[in-house]
């Protein structure tokens, strides 16, 4: 089953499709969340920065960093 898009963004990352948000967990903090299209992989990271706006090339390294380990 595939991930609902919807006010999602989408991500092509090594030929697989990922999806990437930003939401506000229970304490009001915000974290990037990151989920691929078949839904094996499925990450929650806090942002470096809450004032700055996140980019492709940021979701993209944390996408690097997880591979590379």
């Amino acid at each position: 089953m595939a991930v609902n898009a919807k006010n999602k963004r989408k991500l092509i990352y090594n030929g697989q499709l990922f999806y990437w948000y930003v939401r506000k967990n229970q304490d009001g903090i915000p974290r990037l969340h990151i989920i691929s299209d078949n839904k094996k992989v499925n990450l929650d990271r806090p942002l470096f920065d809450a004032e700055v706006t996140v980019v492709r090339e940021y979701v993209v390294k944390q996408l690097d960093d997880y591979y590379s380990r």
